[in-house]
């Protein structure tokens, strides 16, 4: 059906407000993936694109969207997601981990905004034992370089305006949900726990979905983009590789050259293992764990899932820190990720235009010279990344070079 009948459905949007690293992008992709089947089941997925949620989330957070050398306030997005939120007569959803960090006022605007729609507030809950490292690769991957110890002693030590603060403000589920919940009954926030690791992925899904009261078997789960994870000397490599840049390469720019292909490379290759939490710091984040666990059991909220899969494994193991990676591993990382960037642009075309002299750019090549299916043409912004890729590789290729020398 194209839309739920007004006359009997009942108007109720769910929010989900999953933190960073907690199952956000496979939720997402899935909801986007299935959109269209979604609707016809009486569930609304409203806005654009999937950026609509983002831009709506920054609107909300008074966030701004730089363009060119100024910048603009993302003014209007959520207003416009809120209203389609009012006038669909069934259920909607939304899904954005940026609203994991909005305060109090934030909240209040946004909870007040659907109403009388009935307003349902979910997260995604991940052991904390996983979150940590998980986060602290995804800062490197957006350009930091901290280590994994001045991030930890963020974390321990969370003054206002750190970043410390920030990643407890979204990851501390008795804060997060105290903010969102407060204003709301019990039964209407839930906390979905994504299952242990190495389970189906899609049984992220059937948990969820089944807030909607939604078939889970009805939609497609396959072919859902992940967010994998570097090996310890891979993270080790990128976030040099962001010192080095030292600011130096514009955002615009740092996406699809770093956080996409150089990033996309490096996860190709998966020789040491994951980043895990150090051994000196799994019990007093195992505790943490277990508080929200006690607390989640008393605050009345709905729980789908496991608490089991939200403690943190204390098993005893040898883990070094990324910074500590062998030279020889990094240095590996960082051969086997520049031939990767090579193969990559051969496929798309590269080779044969004159990037290299300045020269005019030829035409795309239909199919590309390989016994490999033809390959779709890239988005413009992949192609320019892809073009000049090749020099900043051999930037960091040197780099990594340098420092295997001094050592």
């Amino acid at each position: 059906m194209p839309a739920p009948n007004a006359a009997t459905a009942r108007q109720r949007v769910f929010v989900h407000v999953g933190p960073p690293k907690t199952g956000t992008t496979f939720v997402q992709g899935v909801l986007w993936n299935n959109r269209a089947a979604l609707r016809d089941s009486g569930i609304l997925v409203p806005g654009r694109g999937e950026a609509s949620h983002f831009t709506a989330a920054g609107d909300l957070r008074g966030r701004v969207k730089r363009r060119g050398a100024g910048q603009r306030k993302l003014t209007g997005h959520w207003d416009r997601l809120a209203a389609e939120v009012r006038e669909w007569p069934g259920t909607s959803v939304i899904s954005c981990e940026w609203l994991a960090a909005c305060d109090e006022q934030q909240v209040k605007r946004a909870i007040t905004s659907f109403e009388p729609v009935e307003v349902h507030v979910v997260t995604t809950l991940r052991d904390l034992g996983r979150v940590v490292p998980a986060v602290w690769q995804e800062q490197i991957k957006n350009g930091k370089h901290f280590t994994m110890t001045e991030f930890l002693d963020q974390l321990a030590h969370p003054l206002p305006g750190t970043y410390g603060e920030l990643f407890w403000r979204a990851q501390d589920t008795r804060r997060l949900l105290g903010r969102w919940g407060q204003d709301l009954p019990a039964d209407r926030v839930h906390a979905v726990t994504l299952p242990a690791s190495g389970a189906d992925p899609a049984e992220l899904w059937n948990r969820f979905s089944s807030l909607l009261v939604a078939d889970p078997a009805a939609y497609d789960t396959s072919g859902v983009r992940a967010n994998p994870g570097l090996d310890p000397a891979a993270a080790e490599l990128l976030r040099r590789v962001n010192a080095e840049l030292g600011g130096r390469m514009r955002k615009a720019a740092h996406s699809p050259l770093v956080k996409q292909l150089l990033h996309g490379e490096l996860t190709k290759e998966k020789s040491g293992g994951r980043t895990r939490l150090p051994a000196g710091e799994v019990a007093s984040i195992a505790a943490t764990g277990e508080a929200v666990i006690e607390w989640l059991r008393e605050s009345g909220h709905d729980v789908v899932g496991d608490f089991a899969d939200l403690r943190v494994d204390t098993t005893p193991r040898d883990t070094s820190l990324p910074e500590d990676s062998p030279e020889a591993d990094v240095s590996r990382a960082a051969v086997r990720s520049m031939a990767s960037l090579l193969l990559t642009m051969q496929a798309d075309g590269a080779h044969k235009r004159k990037v290299w002299r300045g020269g005019p750019r030829t035409a795309r090549p239909e199919h590309p010279e390989s016994d490999a299916p033809p390959l779709a043409a890239p988005p413009r912004a992949a192609t320019a990344a892809s073009r000049r890729a090749l020099s900043f590789a051999r930037r960091v290729a040197d780099g990594v070079r340098r420092r295997v020398t001094r050592g």
